[in-house]
């Protein structure tokens, strides 16, 4: 039975063949939980993805088609199981903090171009609707990186109220970016799992 193919082991299993199942299993699982973990980098997803796809293989065993690719069926049922964790795990504020986390530190890859292009555009929102001279002040610090001292001449402040206003941007731009980044999240998240 080690050697039947996938479309034998199909039948089989459809028939009720435990063994078939088992061996199915043993075939591709390694592969599988090695492609959920690239997708979502977590192991703990990765064993439960491989665990539902096979349990899903299990229950819906009449409905297997040995004509078709039970491998590229395993695979796409993989992927769906990881965007539909991605999907309730976008709102999960752990995870949101995680992606914020790699955008504000500069962390985020060449594969997450589009997530990029998305904060940034969240992102100057958010900075647009600060009020005028503490928009100025955030600007003259993160865009034009200027000190707090150098803002503080330029513009005839102290530099403590040149720290108050930079703190309280900084705040209202992480708050509105955690409360406005879902979509900028999913669409990254998406990417990355093609």
């Amino acid at each position: 039975m080690l050697e039947a193919t996938d479309e034998a082991l199909c039948g089989m299993i459809r028939r009720g063949e435990a063994a078939a199942f088992n061996v199915l299993y043993d075939r591709y699982r390694h592969q599988i939980y090695g492609y959920v973990l690239k997708l979502c980098g977590s192991q703990d997803v990765a064993l439960d993805a491989v665990q539902e796809v096979y349990m899903q293989i299990w229950l819906r065993a009449e409905s297997l088609d040995p004509e078709r690719s039970v491998k590229s069926y395993l695979f796409r049922s993989a992927r769906n199981y990881v965007l539909d964790y991605l999907k309730k795990a976008v709102h999960q504020q752990a995870f949101r903090q995680h992606f914020m986390h790699a955008f504000e530190e500069g962390l985020a890859s060449s594969e997450h171009v589009l997530y990029t292009k998305q904060l940034e555009t969240i992102k100057h929102n958010a900075v647009a609707r600060l009020p005028a001279q503490r928009q100025l002040i955030y600007t003259m610090s993160k865009v034009d990186g200027l000190s707090n001292k150098e803002i503080a001449d330029n513009l005839g402040i102290s530099i403590n109220t040149v720290r108050d206003q930079l703190v309280k941007a900084s705040r209202f731009v992480r708050v509105y970016l955690l409360r406005n980044a879902d979509i900028a999240i999913f669409l990254a998240a998406i990417h990355a799992a093609q």
